[in-house]
């Protein structure tokens, strides 16, 4: 892979680069945001091979919505725009009493291909006690271990925010000991309190700075997770991985075109809506607190810059002085621009189109 990396509008050697990361995470509020590139060394898949799968083995659905117009003949589907335009023929099939069974069943396989993007390494269900032996979890956990290990005492734990549903970073966490504060509390009842995030774990028997060392990580879900689920009363829980787990196989192996019962977002243009949730909402809020502080680090890695609400969020962040981003982009080789900087602005064009 070609290394391309630039500042502003100065274009930065390797060893450059590398101090002017070294210096980066260690300023005083560091995070991540991760997407669903991040996971494919964990067996998870970006949108390309979500759709991959749904053609390979849902031809008869891809099919019904070609020739229904969903679709435009010979062209790869847009998942996202996908899932609104059936979400929206449903809702007015529904209103008119229109006969929705194929119409279903085409959301239903695109909503078990989705799903299956997140459920990652099946090892790590089985076995969440030896993920740290787990080599496809390993760059997960160098992340948080580094992340976690530069922060000085008296310094606030790491962020990690992302876009997927997977479990890779609380397994990662959870292997390397350190409590993750997802906005959840509870043993045997986990909803969702807020207040949570605004807490920290310290040691009592140490002395001078080390109580304050680093003993959590913070994690922002920004589009809900597997692990969600609505209970009775309508408010969010978090179920354990191996109560989860059936649920899923279930709903994978099923034929009726029923509602996931986990309370996550399906990729769609209608993302900022719903984000309007209490829950989905306190997480963008943090997310949104988390730029504007002074002297803020975040790294974006396997993000494609498709999600037009944490686009804007990221833009407007722009106007804190003391943020530092950095953005690693792979797909910088493809896009062949690496070569001069007055191609950096097209770029970045192209990003945010």
């Amino acid at each position: 892979m070609t290394f391309f990396a630039i500042r502003g509008s100065r274009q930065l050697t390797s060893e450059e680069f590398l101090a002017h990361l070294a210096l980066a995470i260690r300023l005083e509020n560091v995070g991540v945001l991760l997407g669903a590139g991040a996971s494919k060394g964990v067996g998870g898949m970006v949108m390309a091979d979500v759709w991959a799968l749904l053609t390979s083995e849902y031809d008869e659905q891809v099919q019904f919505l070609r020739d229904n117009k969903f679709l435009p003949d010979g062209e790869q589907g847009n998942v996202e725009l996908l899932l609104d335009r059936l979400e929206i023929a449903c809702l007015d099939g529904e209103r008119i009493g229109a006969d929705l069974t194929k119409l279903k069943a085409a959301r239903h396989a695109l909503r078990k291909v989705v799903l299956r993007a997140a459920i990652l390494d099946e090892k790590l269900w089985s076995e969440p006690d030896q993920a740290i032996l787990n080599p496809k979890l390993s760059d997960h956990i160098r992340l948080v271990s580094r992340l976690a290990g530069n922060r000085q005492p008296g310094q606030a734990a790491p962020w990690a925010f992302t876009t997927n549903y997977d479990l890779a970073l609380e397994w990662s966490a959870e292997a390397l000991g350190l409590h993750c504060v997802n906005g959840f509390s509870g043993t045997h009842d986990r909803a969702f309190r807020p207040s949570s995030f605004d807490l920290g774990l310290r040691n009592v028997q140490a002395r001078g700075e080390a109580r304050f060392g680093t003993y959590n990580l913070y994690l922002g879900k920004l589009h809900g997770s597997i692990s969600w689920t609505a209970s009775m009363s309508g408010s969010v829980c978090e179920l354990p991985s191996a109560s989860v787990k059936p649920l899923v196989d279930q709903f994978i192996a099923s034929d009726q075109p029923d509602n996931w019962p986990g309370f996550m977002i399906f990729p769609g243009a209608s993302k900022f809506v719903q984000t309007t949730a209490f829950v989905y909402g306190e997480v963008i809020r943090r997310f949104t607190e988390f730029l504007s502080r002074p002297n803020a680090c975040l790294i974006v890695n396997g993000y494609g810059f498709t999600d037009d609400h944490i686009n804007r969020l990221i833009v407007s962040a722009l106007q804190n002085p003391t943020l530092q981003l950095i953005i690693y982009l792979p797909e910088i080789d493809r896009l062949g621009i690496y070569d001069t900087l007055a191609a950096t602005g097209e770029a970045i064009k192209r990003l945010r189109t």
